[in-house]
């Protein structure tokens, strides 16, 4: 059979319209809006398969690293052994391609992050994030050295991930939810590291602080010029889009709080509807020239690889600071069905570069890890250009002289922005302390090149008080939060700090006052009882109770009554000087039994009921298959929004594997991600309670039936608690079905887009 030769059972499973293309074939077959045009960057025939990201370094040089290997679950030995993956670097990528990337380092394994930073590069890689360092300057890494070392490696798809760099010297990364570990960093300090975690870190390794915690997976970093993050769920549950706020406390499928008293944030996105269970990727249009025009510049664009597409976000912030999220007519979608976008970037020159996964099949635990289907050589990296991006001039920043770097960060162009403020901080550039004063402390400039020039000089350790009360009365909400976080980095002290906040006594910015509340919890020793008073002024009154529901639940309403609860739970760390504090993992999260693996006659019974839904399929309507669907499927699940969703939605099941469909609809145990595995309690009375687990507290643990309603079990009346492995939540619903009525289903979903 044409396409890498995987023989018949790849036909059979992922059927004829799944065949591999080639790059030039493939472009073809990208649709784009008028004026726009997809340009091949590098591919498998140029020397790159199975990249799982793209950044560009202040030399404007493309880094990636590979893949190839995944996945590789449960195999914690793979880890110590020489792989076949590398990092790999294109030193002129804004030219027309294919080019060859060259090999910065290999032997590695699976992985799935990269930052280029002082003379190397970070590599999030397994249980570990690691330095690779050039020190002879000859473009090959030689040095290799453990920053952080002991993250779980039970899922290779939720593995640490999205190394980036932020503001105070600081570098943030992800964890998903199926993960458990205790890690220690590179100062010797060890903790439990469990679940869907928000990390950062020092550059070197040091002061790792746990910063959030939730949602399911997290694929996505994309950080404004202005200093506001954004990042997304990596299933379409209502934060599909999601602003980052430090210390927050999101919803998962395994309710995962910071701190036990955490309010839930709300949901931010529930009528987006993107579709799809695996955003992958996210990155914001703002080069103020020579990027997209017109309604193309300014939104943010989502990497959707199950339905195959870019989608485009418009992002609105209200008066009261809400963000609301609308969308746009999609950036790409593409006729080859392999096509898997997993990372987004703009590059130096304004145009969007799309990593291409380039693969049957993406991740969803109905299909084997080892199917023969899911490709292990191919891989693409996608340029999207406008015709009227002129090719620029793009500097090597790493040449440019320090005393000339300041002016770069009034640049349109936000790479540029970005990488002279990477410069000036890792050079120690205190011979632009002037000019960066100069620069930040006058009205007249733009925002964003104020906020850079501050985060210059936070970088090199300057502060000044005169300009720094300046920065705190600025018209700007950005430029106030920015120059009140700083503060902590700068480690102001306390009686300096409080001089030059008390003026905000009545500041109105929520993200304001939630810097001025960390302040105090970090500045060292006691919050004094006279700086305690004057933060409780903000707490005084009733706080506003209105609700929303939304996924798994009921939640505080964004526009006030989230906010105050946020605050108020700032304020009780300030008070209480806590440190982000992750609780353990839990004694009832382990596994009680396990299911045998189906012997040669039931495995053989399965095949055959398979092959009978997909011999029926010609015939069947998928109108047929629509009421089931929405009275018994939706019951869990959702597709558009409609539905119960606490389990994973519906969306892009037209572009999923089919043998793979049929199995996690026929016979759900072959198909249970961990996750979604039969929670089973035995309590002290000898009754016995199965379920979803949604959630558990110090009081019970709480599970989930289908239709959602809930079941609070307290922890006094547990005798027994743990997975069922191999039981699928979801019983087999189809048993007393026809294999006409089956096929029905399917065929219906199969229309799911």
């Amino acid at each position: 059979m044409a396409g890498g030769g995987l023989g018949e059972a790849v036909k059979e499973g992922n059927a004829l319209e799944a065949q591999p293309r080639t790059a030039a074939e493939q472009r073809a077959s990208f649709a784009v809006p008028e004026g726009f045009a997809v340009e091949l960057v590098a591919s498998e025939e140029t020397g790159l398969a199975k990249p799982v990201m793209a950044v560009f370094d202040d030399a404007g040089r493309l880094w990636s690293v590979t893949a190839s290997e995944y996945p590789r679950d449960q195999e914690p030995g793979i880890w110590g052994q020489r792989g076949k993956d590398r990092v790999v670097v294109i030193d002129a990528p804004l030219g027309p391609g294919p080019h060859r990337p060259r090999t910065f380092a290999e032997g590695l394994t699976m992985p799935l992050s990269v930052l280029p930073y002082g003379g190397g590069a970070l590599v999030a890689m397994g249980p570990e994030i690691l330095f690779l360092g050039d020190r002879d300057g000859d473009g090959v890494a030689e040095e290799r050295r453990v920053l952080v070392k002991g993250f779980g490696v039970q899922d290779t798809h939720t593995l640490p991930h999205q190394l980036t760099q932020m503001p105070g010297g600081r570098i943030v990364y992800s964890q998903g939810v199926l993960n458990n570990g205790k890690i220690t960093d590179a100062a010797g300090r060890a903790f439990e590291f469990n679940k869907t975690l928000i990390a950062s870190m020092k550059p070197d390794g040091t002061d790792t602080q746990i910063i959030g915690a939730g949602l399911n997976n997290i694929w996505a970093w994309a950080h404004s010029r202005v200093g506001r993050v954004f990042f997304h769920e990596a299933n379409d549950l209502g934060f599909s889009v999601v602003p980052f706020e430090e210390d927050t406390s999101y919803p998962s499928f395994i309710a995962t709080k910071l701190h036990p008293d955490s309010p839930l944030h709300p949901p931010t996105a529930e009528g987006l509807n993107l579709g799809g269970t695996g955003f992958s990727g996210m990155a914001i249009c703002e080069d103020k020239s020579g990027s997209f025009p017109g309604s193309w510049q300014g939104l943010i664009y989502v990497a959707n690889p199950i339905l195959g597409k870019i989608n485009a976000v418009r992002a609105v912030r209200s008066a009261e600071g809400v963000w609301s999220f609308r969308k746009e007519a999609d950036l790409v979608t593409c006729a080859d069905p392999m096509f898997r976008p997993v990372a987004l970037t703009f590059g130096p020159d304004g145009c969007l570069y799309i990593t291409d996964w380039y693969n049957r099949i993406i991740s969803h635990n109905e299909v084997a890890r080892d199917h023969p289907a899911r490709d292990k050589e191919r891989g693409r990296l996608w340029r999207v250009r406008h015709v009227s991006q002129a090719a620029p001039e793009v500097l090597d920043m790493t040449k440019v002289a320090s005393g000339d770097l300041v002016s770069h960060l009034a640049a349109d162009r936000t790479w540029e922005v970005r990488a002279a403020w990477h410069q000036l901080g890792q050079r120690k550039a205190l011979e632009a302390v002037p000019a960066l004063l100069e620069l930040v402390a006058a009205p007249q400039r733009a925002v964003d090149a104020r906020i850079h020039a501050l985060w210059s000089l936070e970088d090199l350790g300057h502060f000044d008080a005169a300009v720094w009360k300046l920065l705190l009365a600025d018209a700007s909400a950005d430029m106030r939060r920015e120059a009140v976080r700083s503060l902590s980095t700068l480690r102001v002290g306390e009686d300096v700090g409080f001089a030059l906040l008390e003026p905000l006594g009545e500041e109105r910015a929520w993200t304001v006052r939630y810097e001025i509340l960390r302040y105090f919890r970090r500045a060292a020793g006691p919050v004094q009882a006279g700086h305690v008073a004057w933060l409780r002024r903000w707490s005084q009154g009733a706080a506003p109770q209105v609700k929303v529901e939304g996924w798994g639940g009921t939640y505080l309403a964004l526009g006030g009554s989230y906010e105050r609860a946020f605050q108020d739970h700032l304020l009780h760390l300030a008070e209480t000087k806590s440190e982000a504090s992750q609780v353990a993992q839990s004694a009832w999260d382990r596994v009680i039994s396990r299911e045998a693996a189906l012997g040669p006659e039931d495995a053989a019974r399965l095949a055959g009921r398979i092959r009978a839904v997909k011999a029926a399929l010609s015939m069947a309507r998928a109108e047929d298959g629509r009421a089931t669907v929405e009275s018994i499927c939706l019951t869990c699940h959702a597709i558009a929004g409609r539905g119960v969703g606490f389990a994973p939605p519906l969306d892009g099941s037209s572009r999923r594997d089919l043998d793979g469909l049929i199995t996690a609809i026929v016979a759900p145990n072959q198909a249970a991600e961990t996750v979604f595995q039969l929670y089973h309690i035995e309590k002290k009375d000898g009754s016995v309670v199965e379920g979803f687990k949604r959630r558990e507290d110090a009081g019970a643990i709480t599970l989930l039936m289908m239709g959602g309603g809930a079941i609070q079990v307290p922890m006094g009346d547990i005798k027994e608690a743990g997975y069922r492995e191999g039981r699928s939540m979801m019983p087999d619903l189809t048993a007393a079905m026809t294999v006409d009525q089956v096929a029905a289903v399917v065929a219906y979903l199969r229309t799911v887009q």
